[in-house]
């Protein structure tokens, strides 16, 4: 039983140490392969000779024979690579084959599965064949001795390296444990905290009860003193003698007195060593808080390591030129952030050599080196890190985008970033014919999924013919985070503090009013204000505090910033995140929970899921009024230069009950608003004369109308157009292309 735990504690630390092998000969033979001249070559082939060497020895102790014979063989043949044997097209391909077949069995034994003895088989065959091809073209050499391997250091040696110099493979399980206690601790702290507080409160209510009781015992003593007419000293014992008042009274009264006193003094005692235990416990656990985390921290690289060989190998596979570049590598951040960036990384790069990247006839023709480039980066952006993928291709295809959103009858949309978002649903893609590579509509979806799992986002933004650029704006953790509570509904919920932007209190006049929706200006475009229950889909509930004003949290994440509104922002603290567990893991709303000081599990919603819906929630409206619900025949001026439009629009409001007179142009609707007065303006904005722009700046540089309702509807749809329309002073902004009857009724009506 001893061996075979031996054994199997041997077979953990080699798959480990295997793993560290297979990443350490890809990069050695890619950087081989980039490497012409003979002369730069030794000291890459003595690290890949060192490299199979280790891994060989390793594999023979814990008896995997096909991957030492494997080791053997890469040993002989860069040994004599190391004299002038060159490498070519053919000796490459196979040696990447046989580090693919390599890591394939170290994944077989991880997975604790029976070894396929063919997995090295046909490898090693096409190593046979590109030597034997070799040896017909070259002339034979004596093979050179091995580069001489440093001496093995006795068992019984001592290590004579500093301390600080030696490391400890430590299994990543154990890391996770160790930051799971300091979670725990740093909640329990939390309640400590807590706790001391509750002690001084208590310590209070006693001094106040004591300072109460001392005015009793005044009285008490004044009481008797008059009935005894003795000194205050004498007066419990001619108490005693006082009629009505017996011995017993008196000392139960000298004993409550005297146990007063001795309550209030251990009650200091007891919250003076609370608040000192508070801040033992506090630094303790900050302290290991501090050092679990910096355990955990591993550099951006780790994450990347492999993409080389991807680019490489796509390259070669698909007649492309392409070379990977890695910023940000030495960035540091938790292990589990790495871990979860991997998939998306590859998912990224793959997509950026299939879709971005030309063919080099291709490049050429359009200006460009014949080389692609992409580019992998870090960066640290606050409690965020942001991870981009780009490249330097032919940028996203926004007809085919188009195109098939239409086959999918996805509704359509004049905006090309939002059009441009539909590459990450489900099932959508523009690759003619599905291959190895793509054409499945399932990476950049899986891709998109990974980030909101990790409580972040995926933004895409793309220059044609100029590239592509994909943005993953991360935490920098996913164990523990600050967060912001807040209710709604009576609920408690919790944001990540890394997705607040600002936290805000909200007047109904600061809104403003675009395709129906909600809209705060607050400097660039307007942004989307939704009620965080609506979203949410629970019942509304009366706000905490001023009814005149609903706070709001602002929310910032992946390209897209929404205003949430909530009852009340009631904390913000440091979380321990926690599953919730398999039956609530399919809640694209929630990305887990967080113990309150009280024992109760809040949700941590997701920030990057509910900016998406925000952005696109319609609120519900009511159908058509009609002409009777109009309260009073309220005045409205249309203008547009359109008589189909103008008379439709008339048409439709005279129906709703409104009183209603029509402008060819601005400067006509200005005539008739000083001549007649009007309750609000319909408007379009490309107009002779005076557009609709320019009549709003008039009207609100007017004294007497500048709070006249203006509402604009137009076709002019961009986002710099909307927010031009805002900055003149329009109430509301309809776009004519989504024209509905309903909407221009409903936002009239809440104008009036």
């Amino acid at each position: 039983m001893e061996n075979d735990a031996l054994i199997a504690r041997l077979m953990k630390t080699f798959l480990g140490e295997a793993e560290e092998h297979v990443q350490a000969l890809n990069r050695g033979l890619l950087e081989l392969e980039k490497q012409p001249a003979a002369a730069d070559r030794g000291a890459t082939l003595k690290t890949l000779f060192r490299t199979a060497h280790s891994l060989k020895g390793a594999a023979h102790a814990v008896t995997v024979p096909a991957i030492e014979t494997a080791c053997h063989k890469l040993e002989e043949l860069f040994a004599t690579a190391v004299d002038g044997r060159s490498i070519d097209a053919d000796l490459f391909r196979a040696l990447f084959a046989i580090v693919d077949a390599i890591d394939d069995m170290v994944k077989q034994l991880r997975a604790q599965k029976d070894l396929d003895a063919q997995t090295l088989a046909q490898p090693l065959q096409r190593l046979d064949t590109a030597l034997a091809g070799k040896t017909a073209k070259e002339p034979t050499r004596p093979r050179p001795p091995a580069p001489s391997e440093p001496p093995a250091r006795p068992a019984a040696a001592v290590d004579e390296r500093p301390l600080s110099d030696r490391l400890v493979r430590i299994p990543a399980e154990k890391l996770d444990a160790l930051m799971a206690y300091s979670g725990e601790l740093m909640v329990a702290q939390r309640g400590a905290a807590a706790r001391a507080a509750d002690a001084a409160g208590t310590l209070e209510t006693v001094k106040r009860w004591r300072s109460d009781w001392r005015t009793v015992e005044r009285a008490m003593e004044r009481l008797l003193r008059e009935g005894s007419g003795t000194e205050p000293s004498a007066a419990p014992a001619a108490a005693e003698r006082r009629p009505g008042v017996s011995p017993r009274s008196t000392a139960a009264f000298r004993r409550a007195t005297e146990a007063m006193h001795r309550i209030e003094q251990d009650l200091q005692r007891l919250a003076g060593g609370l608040v000192a235990d508070r801040r033992v416990f506090e630094r303790a656990t900050g302290m290991l808080d501090s050092e679990v985390r910096r355990a955990r921290l591993l550099p951006f690289a780790e994450a990347c390591e492999g993409l080389e060989r991807v680019v490489r190998d796509l390259a070669k596979s698909s007649g492309k030129e392409a070379e990977l570049a890695i910023n940000g590598a030495e960035i540091e951040l938790d292990r589990s952030v790495l871990e979860g960036l991997k998939d998306p990384l590859l998912h990224l790069v793959r997509n950026a050599m299939d879709h971005g990247v030309e063919l080099p006839s291709v490049r050429r023709a359009r200006g460009k080196p014949s080389r692609g480039r992409v580019t992998v980066a870090a960066a640290l952006r606050g409690a965020r890190v942001e991870v981009t993928v780009a490249d330097d291709g032919a940028g996203l295809d926004i007809a085919a985008i188009r195109e098939r959103a239409r086959e999918k009858n996805i509704p359509e949309t004049a905006d090309d970033r939002e059009l441009a978002q539909h590459i990450f649903l489900p099932g959508f893609s523009t690759a003619p014919i599905v291959t190895e590579i793509s054409g499945r509509g399932v990476g950049l979806d899986a891709v998109k999924t990974q980030a909101e799992t990790m409580r972040g986002g995926v933004d895409v933004a793309f220059e044609a013919g100029r590239g592509t650029r994909f943005t993953m704006t991360l935490p920098l953790t996913l164990t523990t985070i600050r967060v912001m509570l807040v209710r709604a509904s009576g609920r408690t919920l919790a944001f990540d503090n890394a997705s607040i932007e600002r936290l805000l209190r909200i007047r109904a006049d600061d809104l403003r009013s675009i395709d129906g929706r909600d809209v705060l200006i607050l400097g660039g475009p307007p942004l989307p204000v939704v009620a965080l229950s609506e979203l949410l889909g629970m019942p509304p509930a009366e706000p905490a505090g001023d009814r005149h004003q609903r706070p709001a949290v602002l929310l910032a994440v992946a390209g897209q910033r929404v205003v949430l509104l909530v009852d009340e922002l009631i904390a913000e603290q440091e979380a321990m995140v926690r599953s919730l567990g398999p039956r609530l893991a399919g809640l694209k709303e929630v990305t887990g929970g967080l113990v309150l000081p009280n024992g109760r599990v809040a949700p941590i919603l997701n920030a990057a899921d509910l900016a998406h819906r925000a952005a696109r929630h319609l609120p519900s409206r009511p159908s058509l009024p009609e002409a009777s619900q109009a309260v009073t025949r309220s005045r409205l001026i249309v203008a547009d230069d359109s008589v189909t439009t103008r008379t439709l629009e008339k048409s439709i409001l005279e129906a709703a009950g409104y009183e209603v007179t029509v402008a060819s142009d601005g400067a006509e609707a200005w005539r008739l608003l000083q001549e007649k007065g009007a309750d609000l303006v319909v408007s379009d904005v490309e107009m002779p004369r005076m557009d609709g722009f320019e009549l709003t700046a008039t009207i609100r540089g007017s004294a007497r109308f500048r709070r006249l309702p203006v509402i604009l509807v137009t076709g002019r749809e961009t986002e710099s157009d909307k927010a031009r329309g805002l900055e003149v002073g329009a109430n509301a902004y309809l776009p004519k292309s989504t024209f509905d009857q309903t909407m221009l009724i409903e936002t009239i009506r809440q104008m009036l």
